[in-house]
Order: C-alpha cells, then structure tokens, then sequence
C-alpha cells in the first residue's frame, strides 16, 4: 500500500510545475494589466477597448512570453530545489570533482552532438509520418512569440534556467520520488513519460521522452543531478545557438543522410561508453535518496522518480 501511495505521489510534481505555470501566467498578465492601465487608462485617457488591444498584442509578443517563462522557471527552481534538497538527499555543494571526472565529461560533450543529430531524424520522421504534429508545434511557436530571432532573454530561460528547473522537477522530485515505487528503469521511463507530457505537445514531447530516459540514466549513474543539468544545458545550448551556425543538411543526399546518421549513432554510443566508464567506481543510489557526494551502494529493486 505504501509504494502505491509512493508512485500516485510522483505525479505530483508534474501537476505543481503546471500550477506554478498558471500562477506565473496570471501574476505577469495581472501586472501588465495594470500597468497598462496606469499608464494609458490614468494617464492617457485611454479607452478600455485600446488598452485591451494593447494587451493582446503584448501577451501574443515574445518578450512577454520569455518574461512569462522566466518567471516560471525561477519559481519552480525556488519550490523544486526546497522540495528536492529538503526531502530527497541532495546538496548544494557536491563533491564536483568526484561528479564531473574527465571521462564522464567527455561522455557528456559527445552525447550532446549525437542526441541533437538523432533528435533531428527523430523530429523528421515523424513530421513525416504525422504532420499534424508538426503544425501543431509550428502554431504553438507562433502564438507564444517563440518563431523570432534569438534574444538574450531566450537564451538565459533556454540554456540556463529551463535545465535546472526541469531537472529538479524530473530528474529530482519525481524521479527520486518513483524510485519509492519502483525499480529503476520504469521509474525512468516513468519520469521521462512525465517530462513528454509537459512538453504540451506530440512532436516536443516525443523527442523530450527519448533525451528523459538518457537524463535519467546520467543522473542516476553519477548519483548527482549536476551532472543531468550539465548535459541538458548543452543540449539546449546547441539547439538554440549553435544550431544557427551548425545545421547540417541531413537529407541533401542519399551520402549526407546516412553520413549524418551514422555520426549520431556513433556520437550517442561512444558518449555512453565514456560516461558509463567514467563513472564506474560509483555505486547506484538508495532509494528514494540521490547522495551528491562519495561513493554510493547498490540500489534494491524498488526505487525512485
């Protein structure tokens, strides 16, 4: 009974991120309401139908969009890092040099390649096969203000804070809390399941379960979420800004298809062979118990997420 209350829990975290969505929805159009109404209703004299006007054009905008998430992010990172820390084990100041060793490093820079070229394929496939979900998620962009160019605000939600809230709600509360429930690997599919969901639709969602499997495994091996945030941060890095400059044409030709195909997999596989060498000597984590310092023993078939 009591790992069944333990894996209903593991829900929770999802339903929280998307509460703290909506409170952070309703505090920025709140507060732009009011402003504009201070500033063009008081003011200006401005009519009701001219300030709402003005504020539909603002909530469509990107900037109000990247505020809007911004806004999110910091309050999930305050409320999953509380929860996390508080109730699961971690630390704010892991042993970095027992984390991040020179192999698993190496694992993480080559995953980052190879899980964006075979996100790529993925993403094409299914576009492909189901273009419903790509109009889907090209709409959504759209209405959120996502489509335009690069802003230093999209980058700091993006590569920065996005990553860390996200492995807290993921790899963190709800991993650690499934693995109450469950043995590892379906608390893991479990977690990445969840992550997808968020998403909010089919395309994302179907890539952001595959690279939620991959994080989960990272921080589990490691023992530390530092080193799932490092790799996300990559990952999104080189989906927002490098990708500008390295975009390679995947399907100019028979050759460059394959060609591309085979970096990705061969990128993928050694990425994981130098992470799991890399981190060899680390046991697993107890469960429901993510140690971000020193060695750990090996976990019974029940745990987390």
């Amino acid at each position: 009974m009591k790992r069944v209350g333990n894996f209903f829990f593991a829900f929770v975290p999802l339903l929280a991120a998307s509460g703290l969505q909506i409170l952070a929805m309703m505090f920025a159009m709140g507060t732009s309401s009011l402003l504009e109404f201070c500033r063009y209703g008081v003011f200006a004299g401005e009519g009701s139908s001219a300030i709402l006007n003005d504020l539909t054009q603002w909530w469509v905008s990107q900037r109000f969009n990247i505020y809007l998430m911004v806004i999110y992010a910091i309050l999930s990172i305050a409320l999953f890092g509380v929860w996390y820390y508080m109730c699961y084990g971690g630390s704010l100041r892991p042993a970095l040099r027992g984390v991040f060793r020179p192999l698993s490093v190496l694992g993480i820079v080559l995953l980052v390649p190879g899980t964006q070229f075979l996100s790529s394929y993925l993403i094409s496939l299914l576009a492909s096969l189901l273009p419903s979900w790509l109009r889907a998620y090209e709409e959504l962009l759209q209405s959120i203000g996502l489509d335009e160019r690069l802003t230093f605000g999209l980058f700091l939600y993006s590569v920065l804070l996005a990553p860390v809230s996200e492995e807290l709600i993921f790899r963190g509360v709800t991993l650690r809390q499934a693995r109450k429930a469950l043995p590892f690997w379906l608390a893991n599919l479990f977690q990445a399941l969840m992550f997808g969901i968020f998403h909010g639709n089919m395309l994302q969602g179907s890539y952001a379960f595959c690279l939620g499997i991959l994080l989960g495994y990272v921080c589990e091996r490691s023992g530390s979420i530092y080193s799932s945030i490092l790799l996300h941060m990559l990952f999104n890095f080189w989906g927002t800004v490098l990708s500008e400059f390295l975009d390679p044409d995947y399907g100019a030709s028979v050759f460059s298809f394959l060609f591309w195909l085979m970096c990705g997999i061969a990128l993928t596989a050694g990425g994981l062979a130098a992470y799991h060498a890399g981190t060899a000597r680390r046991g697993q984590p107890k469960p429901g118990h993510a140690p971000e310092t020193g060695s750990m023993p090996p976990s019974p078939p029940a745990s987390q997420c």
